[in-house]
């Protein structure tokens, strides 16, 4: 599925959904969520009358989404959907039947609020299958032989989701996969910090190794890194082809894949971001 609204980032965003069905096989959803003044509210006394013809024109936007997916990629199975609600909710609730839901990062123009930055970072943290936030500057940047697809892990739950799901998108792209796991960077005792460090080290050479018989034909890299997740996953993104968050972590190091890194991660990265919950069935098959 794709959160289109016809503007120049979700059209990125829909080039990008349209080559991520054909890979699958799988038939694509466009999504337009029509929030215009006075379509998710009843008329009344100081409230915009609603346009007789609004309701046609959003779903002129939803058709135009179709025939751009139709283009792109000739012979896919491409249906549209317009729904009247905020973009938001209709994301996060058409999610359930999705296998992984693919938007741009902002918006701007007569649909209020569509598709903005604020969108990504809610569909992110409270879709029910893996969500692609894709960046204007990342277009033509694809995981593959040059470019790494980057996941962060601190041993939790959430982040083995997130380490399968970056295995499966480095196989299917030929692309190198890189591990990354961060002690937070706060200023701890001596002894401490080396505690972290070493179980730092545990983690991510657990992660390689589960990697390396699951993914034997991956060639497979880990960083630990004192310093807060994000920043290493930002710099990281400069030349990566995808990076690969959970939406939260519950291991060893307090916040490396917390709400917030994702957040931030999703706001500052400049590569494809990949957010994968633990309870997102279509993590196993990237």
């Amino acid at each position: 599925m794709v959160g289109y609204n016809g503007k120049e980032h979700s059209r990125v965003a829909l080039a990008w959904g349209a080559e991520e069905a054909a890979q699958r096989g799988a038939p694509l959803l466009v999504l337009f969520a029509a929030n215009y003044p006075g379509m998710t509210t009843e008329p009344g006394p100081g409230l915009l009358r609603r346009d007789p013809g609004a309701l046609e024109a959003a779903e002129e936007v939803t058709a135009r989404g179709v025939v751009e997916a139709h283009a792109a990629f000739p012979g896919r199975w491409v249906v549209g959907a317009t729904e009247v609600t905020s973009p938001s909710r209709a994301l996060t609730e058409a999610s359930n039947d999705a296998a992984v839901v693919v938007l741009g990062s902002r918006g701007y123009g007569r649909v209020t609020g569509a598709l903005l930055g604020s969108v990504a970072f809610a569909v992110a943290a409270r879709a029910h299958c893996p969500v692609i936030v894709v960046k204007d500057e990342s277009v033509d940047r694809r995981a593959g032989p040059e470019h790494p697809v980057v996941v962060g892990t601190d041993g939790s739950a959430g982040a083995t989701a997130a380490v399968t799901f970056a295995a499966d998108r480095a196989a299917t792209t030929s692309a190198p996969l890189e591990v990354v796991t961060s002690t937070g960077g706060r200023q701890v005792a001596p002894v401490a910090a080396r505690e972290l460090r070493a179980s730092a080290h545990r983690i991510a050479a657990s992660a390689a190794g589960q990697l390396r018989r699951s993914h034997p034909e991956l060639t497979v890299t880990t960083r630990v890194e004192d310093r807060p997740a994000e920043v290493t996953l930002v710099e990281a993104s400069a030349d990566a082809g995808m990076v690969v968050v959970g939406t939260r972590g519950r291991g060893a190091f307090e916040g490396m894949l917390l709400g917030s890194v994702s957040h931030a991660v999703i706001h500052g990265a400049t590569s494809a971001i990949a957010v994968v919950g633990e309870d997102r069935p279509d993590a196993v098959t990237a």
